[in-house]
């Protein structure tokens, strides 16, 4: 008699199947944090008033 069937272990999942889930969580709060920030250090400070127009009299 020969052996009919041979029960292995299977492969351990790879680093990728493991940690998608986390890389996909890391990625989407960099994009929202980058999305947020809008230009970036530019609104690092409060916003600076506008010049308001004034009527200027020729001769």
């Amino acid at each position: 008699m020969g052996v009919k069937y041979v029960l292995v272990e299977p492969d351990p999942p790879s680093w990728w199947v493991r940690n998608k889930t986390k890389v996909v969580i890391a990625c989407a709060v960099v994009a929202v944090l980058y999305l947020r920030d809008g230009n970036g250090a530019a609104n690092s400070g409060p916003p600076r008033p506008t010049p308001t127009p004034s009527v200027s009299a020729t001769r």
